[in-house]
């Protein structure tokens, strides 16, 4: 709360030089931060693919055993 109520005071001291090189270290992370939330998203995008197509494949492999048991039962 300390620190927090001092900010503006702290700013106040700033040197204009202080100030790029704060922005451009906050800009810097911000740029890490959305590298970070692409590269978990592209996990994430491929992992619900890899998923989807192990579901439409335990799908034939069910409707061919389902087919496999009729054509058993038929004989």
């Amino acid at each position: 709360m300390h620190l927090i109520a001092h900010l503006p005071l702290l700013w106040a001291q700033a040197s204009p030089e202080d100030v790029v090189l704060e922005m451009a270290r906050l800009q810097r992370n911000f740029q890490f931060l959305s590298y970070g939330f692409a590269a978990a998203w592209t996990i994430l995008t491929l992992f619900v693919l890899m998923m989807v197509g192990r579901e439409r494949k335990l799908k034939r492999q069910i409707t061919s055993l389902k087919a496999m048991l009729e054509e058993r039962q038929k004989k």
